[in-house]
């Protein structure tokens, strides 16, 4: 897989799981991230990646460990399998 699809898989999945744990409509954390929901929507879905801008607020606003998202992109662009 190339690198843009493995990024825009890995954030679609990461802010996917997020929104899910925390009981968050698209809505409510497209409004947290300060973007449209039809842009959070195609983030989720897979068909965009996310702006730094976007996923520097995920980590500040939502309190995103960076330590552990920083080895788990390591590990995701490391694996074959994705």
């Amino acid at each position: 897989m190339p690198a843009n699809e493995k990024l825009r898989y890995y954030t679609s999945n990461l802010l996917a799981d997020y929104r899910k744990t925390h009981g968050l409509s698209q809505e409510k954390m497209a409004e947290i991230l300060n973007i449209s929901t039809r842009a959070y929507s195609n983030i989720e879905r897979g068909k965009f990646c996310c702006s730094l801008e976007t996923f520097i607020n995920y980590l500040i606003v939502l309190n995103g460990d960076m330590n552990k998202l920083i080895d788990d992109l390591k590990d995701f662009y490391l694996s074959d399998e994705n």
